[in-house]
């Protein structure tokens, strides 16, 4: 998990609908500038419901699963928003 760069790009895929069947409109998308703020917002943002939630980079992508491992985890900290962070850190 070190080596994740929270610096990339991200974008946010999710199902609107819990039923499994995308009908026109069905899979939303929204762009971060940084994997950090993509992750930050699905974790501290909105309460949009979302189903079958993922954030791509070009490099990887991960599950909500994983979101919230990564959300949890101390390399991640200096980027939680909100919280006291490491000078520099947005």
């Amino acid at each position: 998990m070190d080596d994740i760069d929270f610096t990339l790009p991200a974008d946010i895929f999710w199902a609107r609908s819990a039923r499994r069947v995308l009908p026109k409109g069905g899979l939303a998308h929204q762009r971060f500038d940084t994997l950090a703020d993509a992750i930050c917002h699905v974790m501290q943002g909105d309460e949009t419901p979302r189903y079958s939630l993922s954030i791509d980079t070009d490099d990887a992508s991960f599950t909500l699963s994983e979101i919230e491992e990564i959300f949890k985890s101390e390399p991640f900290a200096p980027y939680r928003q909100g919280q006291d962070a490491v000078a520099g850190a947005k």
